[in-house]
């Protein structure tokens, strides 16, 4: 069995399109603290972002499976903008996903920073 470190950062970033689209899932033997989720707003009109966390995700999904929990709904961000979505810290575990898509194709890019530990357990 390969060994999970104790504690290491990881970014990912994805440009979302108009379905859910998996931006992250936790590692096996690992819980995941949602740093920041950064949407940034690449285009001169304001776009919509929808986010959230499926229970059951894995490394190759393209969208969220049961049970799915809604983070965020329509929120609007202003042209040429970001915001932070994780106003608070957002824990994953094993294979759970975070899931987002906009309301228009290539308009949001999605970054989030991330600190996996080892999770024992689950």
């Amino acid at each position: 069995m390969a060994q999970v470190p104790l504690n290491h950062f990881v970014r990912t970033s994805t440009t979302l399109g108009t379905t859910y689209t998996q931006v992250y899932s936790a590692p096996s033997q690992t819980a995941a603290i949602m740093l920041t989720i950064l949407a940034t707003n690449l285009t001169n009109t304001t776009q919509t972002i929808n986010l959230g966390v499926s229970g059951n995700g894995s490394p190759d999904l393209t969208t969220p499976t049961l049970p799915f929990y809604s983070l965020v709904s329509n929120f609007s961000i202003p042209a040429n903008d970001v915001t932070n979505l994780a106003v608070g810290k957002i824990v994953l575990q094993n294979f759970d996903g975070l899931f987002c898509y906009a309301g228009n194709p290539n308009a949001v890019t999605v970054t989030c920073s991330v600190l996996e530990t080892l999770n024992t357990t689950s």
